[in-house]
């Protein structure tokens, strides 16, 4: 039977599917597709593979939708125990047995660090910071441009062709070059500041808890002794009130007492729950494995000193983050003024270029030159934008003087209050002593003693309040300086090491 014979372009396509349906090798493929054209069309289907190649390297979509059941599953499953978690803390200096016995901020954080959703959203940011710096030099691209004609119509017996290309070479200065990377390494900066800010505020939301925390339980241990004299006082009254000793008004007030302290213990019983839950969401855990972990209590036989207001100044503008942060803007409003000034000048770009017309060579240099537009404007507006952030700059930092001048003072005062609150309860202590002592002697009744047990444990009520209102003013004073001055902590030593995703 006769076949008519098949054109370049159905044996082009012909080929292309055997080579890809069959086991046969690159080599062999190429062959057969070479031995099939026309060489005066080699270079056509060389460019048209090597597109064909590049086309494979592009990223397909992949589906990642939240799984709510997942997320549900992982939350439930977190362990402390795990492996993991001990390399990580080993890692940033934990020298002690993991999980530890006993729990304080430094072993909380350590826990944070590892599971905490705040976190790993803030790593993600600075990952797409990341990227921005990378678009950030996009300008220095070149490009490629390919050009191709084909008739189908004949000419003197043959279909016109051509095959070619260009290359466009913008032409960048050596200042402008160091420009755009100094841009790009700004943003880096700037997503690094942001996940460190992130790690600060969990350090301190964590720190201002366990505070509350050791407060509650110092408050609850005195309202067990509360309870326990209000009944027992019940109890005497109740006695001396059927021998006549005692009226009705002065049971039910001391059955009223009573309630007041049950109430009390309700209250501070939701107050821990609350501070367990709030910790528990800092640190990405459940909270009925929160509660079962032994915390470290704080001593308050101790005043921690506060030093003079040149070192917390000193420390905050080398350490305030958010300080660097409008440094960063002064930075990038700066790059953008010097990109300004050279945009001021033409822009070169050379173009060579290779044409083949049906077996000619055609060689082809186009030269451009793009003038700049409005140029005196762009660099007015870039003036007063670097000029507002470097007043932001200076506002900035007049903002973190007077915060650490403030704090300190507030400091200072609550110190004075601590130690006034110190000596009250000391008093408190004699006078309680000396009622032991009459009540020895049967000078007073058994009445009289626990009342005054009561007034001795409500002057400690008053302490633990002055000490707490202290730690929160220490606290305030550290977060002004935000870097670790008035308590030791070994979890902000490494950093580095920090901004990385544990489970890399």
């Amino acid at each position: 039977m006769f076949q008519a014979p098949l054109s370049d372009k159905t044996l082009f396509l012909k080929f292309c599917c055997l080579g890809l349906m069959s086991n046969v090798g690159l080599e062999m493929f190429l062959q057969r597709v070479l031995t099939s054209i026309s060489w005066r069309r080699y270079l056509c289907v060389g460019m048209l593979f090597i597109s064909l190649c590049g086309c494979g390297q592009m990223k397909g979509y992949v589906l990642d939708q939240p799984d709510s059941d997942q997320i549900t599953q992982d939350f439930d499953t977190r362990d402390i125990t795990r492996e993991s978690v001990d390399v990580f803390a080993a890692k940033l200096g934990y020298n002690r047995p993991w999980p530890p016995e006993k729990w304080g901020l430094e072993e909380l954080m350590y826990t944070a660090l590892y599971f905490s959703p705040r976190l790993k959203v803030a790593r993600q940011n600075k990952e797409l910071f990341e990227v921005s710096a990378q678009l950030s030099g996009l300008e220095i691209q070149k490009k490629v441009q390919v050009a191709t004609e084909y008739h189908t119509n004949e000419v003197n017996g043959e279909k016109p062709w051509g095959l070619g290309f260009t290359v466009g070479l913008p032409f960048f200065s050596e200042k402008k070059q160091k420009v755009l990377s100094e841009k790009s390494l700004l943003y880096v900066d700037d997503a690094t500041l942001k996940l460190t800010q992130e790690i600060w505020l969990l350090h301190s939301e964590l720190r201002n808890n366990l505070f509350r925390w050791n407060a509650n339980a110092a408050k609850r241990k005195l309202n067990i002794q509360k309870i326990k004299l209000a009944r027992e006082l019940i109890d005497l009254v109740e006695a001396r009130f059927s021998y006549g000793f005692a009226n009705r008004d002065q049971l039910n007030k001391r059955k009223y007492d009573l309630g007041l302290f049950l109430e009390q213990e309700l209250m501070l019983e939701t107050e821990r729950l609350e501070i367990v839950s709030t910790m528990a969401g800092f640190i990405g855990m459940p909270a009925i494995d929160l509660e079962q972990l032994v915390m470290s209590h704080l001593t308050f036989d101790e005043t921690p000193d506060i030093s003079g207001v040149e070192v917390y100044r000193s420390a905050a503008l080398l350490n305030r983050i958010d300080l660097q942060e409008s440094l960063v803007d002064f930075g990038l409003a700066d790059v953008e003024l010097k990109l300004a000034l050279i945009k001021q000048y033409p822009e070169i770009s050379i173009s060579p270029g290779y044409f083949w017309d049906q077996g000619d060579k055609i060689w082809n240099f186009a030269l451009g030159l793009a003038l700049p537009k409005q140029s005196d404007v762009l660099i007015l507006q870039a003036e007063n934008v670097r000029n507002l952030k470097h007043l932001e700059v200076k506002e900035t930092q007049i903002n973190i003087l007077s915060q650490v001048e403030g704090y300190h003072a507030m400091a200072q005062s609550a110190r004075a209050r601590l130690v006034q609150s110190r000596s009250n309860l000391r008093q408190a202590n004699e006078i309680f002593s000396g009622a032991e002592e009459r009540f020895g002697v049967g000078n007073i009744s058994r009445v009289d003693l626990y009342d005054g047990r009561l007034a001795y444990i409500a002057i400690a009520e008053q302490f633990i309040d002055q000490m707490s209102d202290y730690f929160t003013a220490l606290a305030a004073l550290e977060d002004s300086c935000q870097t670790p001055l008035l308590f030791q902590y070994k979890v902000l030593a490494s950093m580095n090491y920090q901004l990385k995703d544990p489970l890399e």
